[in-house]
């Protein structure tokens, strides 16, 4: 069962998807779920004869996202669709702003428009003025890890996630930099980005957001008319979101994030996001099998049985934890030094501790031929032969 649980979670963690940075970077608002369940039916998506993305999200998936080992699944679906059970949000609730500001134009739309359940498999279909923005991307897409974004709990911290790998990929192309790189969002965006202020059926604040630069303060005092006043103080809205959502996404994603706040005068008018990638992932040690273990012996005491024993490169091999490269460089390393080794296995074992192959080692000096050192050379006067001894 252990076995199956570790291919099932290697499985997971090599899959990716694509995702429209139109659809990553528009306003509006969803459940953690929605996005969780998006990224999952990406795997298996088609587009119907009505021009439909729809999605095939089967039981194992589900179970994994409800955490849930046995029993029926339909309480779990019902949840999700209908808001009378809990009276919570559903992912009919999925909905998505999108600004065109070349064009004065904004639209809004219903992300899920159908569900279906049956035989444990859970069927989503998209709105289809949203399919070219789902399937066959060519540009403007990030891709995102799909591990990645199921082990997030919080929709801020998924939303904030894929605004933050958009950015960070296009300003890693643009100036061809890794490393560290600055976003800033002003306050009252970045909610609206979050979906914790969206127009609320508002037409004043859709009419603000259509403009090419929106008055944010004037939306947020319109927000606050529409009781929308979560998070309204920054200090709860660090304490509750920002910092809860750094940590997440340090701790789960390939993502380090920190963040500051953008002050005019006394008063906290944006935030600037540090970020960079993680430079690498962190992988178990592979373990040899005996028989591996002998093969590498073998093929190394063919090569080195002139200066060691088997005893010897038995050692040295333990030494490198059987890396049969870095062996082979250390040896060729200690055959070209300078100077007489006393000790040649201590020399072994402390050139793969400190890596000292890496550096290229001076050419053997050769030996000279003749008497005493001396070169051999034709008709040499003998009175110059004696003088040399003498001098010396």
């Amino acid at each position: 069962m252990q076995q199956d649980e570790k291919r099932e979670q290697l499985i997971v963690r090599n899959k990716t998807y694509q995702k429209s940075n139109e659809l990553i970077n528009a306003m509006g608002k969803g459940t953690a779920l929605s996005q969780k369940l998006f990224a999952i039916g990406m795997q298996h998506i088609v587009i119907d004869e009505t021009n439909n993305a729809v999605a095939t999200i089967y039981g194992s998936d589900l179970r994994k996202m409800f955490n849930s080992n046995s029993g029926s699944l339909y309480e779990h679906i019902e949840a999700l669709c209908d808001s009378q059970v809990k009276g919570t949000s559903t992912i009919f609730d999925w909905k998505l702003m999108m600004k065109d500001k070349e064009n004065g134009k904004i639209e809004v739309h219903q992300v899920v428009t159908d569900a279906s359940f049956k035989n444990g498999t859970l069927k989503l279909r998209y709105n289809n003025s949203l399919t070219d923005k789902i399937v066959n991307l060519q540009k403007g897409y990030t891709i995102l890890s799909l591990e990645e974004t199921i082990s997030l709990k919080s929709v801020y911290s998924l939303r904030l996630y894929e605004m933050l790998m958009s950015a960070y990929d296009r300003k890693e192309y643009i100036t061809k930099i890794s490393g560290e790189h600055i976003f800033e969002f002003m306050l009252t965006e970045l909610k609206l980005d979050l979906g914790i202020i969206n127009s609320g059926g508002s037409k004043e604040i859709k009419t603000e957001l259509e403009k090419q630069n929106p008055d944010y303060d004037r939306i947020e005092l319109l927000a606050e008319k529409s009781g929308q006043t979560m998070y309204k103080e920054y200090k709860i809205f660090n304490r509750n979101v920002l910092s809860k959502v750094r940590d997440e996404l340090n701790k789960k994603t390939s993502l380090i994030v920190e963040y500051e706040p953008i002050k005019s005068g006394r008063k906290t008018v944006g935030v600037r996001f540090f970020v960079n990638k993680k430079s690498a992932v962190k992988q178990e040690p592979v373990k040899l099998s005996a028989e591996v273990k002998d093969d590498i012996l073998d093929e190394l005491y063919e090569l080195m049985h002139a200066d060691f024993k088997l005893k010897e490169v038995r050692e040295i091999a333990e030494e490198a934890d059987y890396d049969c490269e870095s062996i082979k460089l250390a040896y060729e390393y200690m055959q070209d030094y300078p100077t007489t080794i006393e000790i040649p296995i201590a020399f072994m074992k402390d050139c793969i501790k400190n890596k000292y192959y890496l550096k290229k080692a001076e050419p053997k000096k050769p030996r000279k031929g003749g008497f005493m050192g001396f070169e051999h050379r034709e008709n040499l006067d003998m009175d110059d032969l004696e003088k040399m001894l003498l001098d010396n």
